[in-house]
């Protein structure tokens, strides 16, 4: 998908994934009164599991090939377990400073708003989980991992803190003037909950995109308008359903046509000995080649064009 329906669909699944969550701890058999430091952290423990959840398909799905369904799968679990768990951490740690502060003004809402924060943080990190584990596992270099990690938790962070200043205002001026059932108001409490959702899933994909380091887009061929982050070391370009970037329907392209490759943070690009060939700005590709921003790439009818923040002149 393109980098603005990444987005798009990082709020929309944010905000729908904190409404379910929301739903789901009202069916809690907690009350406020009896164990409220345990109510909230259920609360938060439910919006981490949906929004978590929410955004680690959507990330898989715009990085993976949909046929490979059991890594589409893992990476969403893995996100699911550090997102739920670090936000049921967060909102215990941040009801309980709220109950130990009450005589102090303000102290409670700060509080809630970097819990929120820090839950947000949590979830943006998750995102970059599954890579660091596999980088791991291969012996590859972790740098692109922790980097969309990174990138994540920044933008998570933003998110919840401005999620939670915006729940807390919703609260105050929307609870007064809406129906109460048994003393909790019911629409400001879902309310708060979506726009906390939808920041947290906007501000992910924005920081995602933003502050990537290079990427390519499919300007001509299989599904064009296409953008993959290019977040691996090597990421793989051809019909076969275990390339990063798929380009099915085209004989003229081999299962893996070819590679790009990063190496001392410059991408190179080399073909896969292919009878066709691989052209960077209409020069085929004999020996590998160093990337700028700007290059096209021609594969069968596909073409893609390379981008990077950092251009370079040498």
């Amino acid at each position: 998908m393109s980098f603005r329906l990444f987005i798009y669909y990082c709020a929309l699944c944010g905000a729908w994934a904190a409404l379910i969550g929301w739903f789901l701890g009202r069916l809690l058999p907690i009350t406020e009164d009896e164990h409220p430091l345990l109510l909230q952290g259920f609360k938060a423990f439910l919006l981490g599991l949906t929004v978590a959840l929410a955004l680690g398909l959507v990330d898989a799905i715009s990085n993976v090939p949909l046929a490979r369904v059991v890594t589409i799968a893992l990476r969403g679990a893995t996100a699911v377990v550090l997102g739920s768990l670090g936000a049921l951490a967060s909102g215990v740690i941040g009801e309980y400073v709220q109950q130990k502060t009450q005589a102090v003004p303000y102290v409670g809402e700060i509080a809630s708003v970097v819990s929120w924060a820090i839950t947000g943080l949590l979830i943006g990190a998750s995102l970059g989980a599954f890579e660091i584990a596999v980088s791991l596992a291969t012996s590859t270099n972790l740098r692109g991992a922790i980097r969309k990690g990174v990138n994540g938790a920044i933008g998570g962070m933003v998110g919840g803190f401005l999620g939670g200043s915006l729940r807390l205002v919703l609260w105050y001026f929307l609870a007064r003037s809406i129906a109460v059932t048994q003393g909790e108001p019911l629409s400001p409490s879902a309310l708060g909950f979506v726009v906390l959702g939808l920041c947290i899933g906007l501000l992910i994909g924005l920081a995602q995109v933003i502050l990537k380091e290079a990427w390519i887009k499919v300007e001509a061929g299989f599904r064009a308008g296409r953008e993959l982050m290019l977040t691996k070391d090597e990421t793989t370009i051809g019909r076969a359903e275990a390339c990063d970037l798929g380009l099915y329907g085209d004989n003229a392209i081999d299962r893996v046509h070819a590679r790009i490759k990063r190496v001392n943070g410059r991408y190179i690009l080399a073909d896969g000995e292919t009878k066709t060939g691989t052209f960077v700005n209409d020069q085929r590709v004999v020996q590998p080649v160093t990337l700028r921003a700007g290059d096209k790439i021609r594969l069968g009818k596909s073409v893609l064009s390379f981008g990077e923040r950092k251009k370079r002149d040498d």
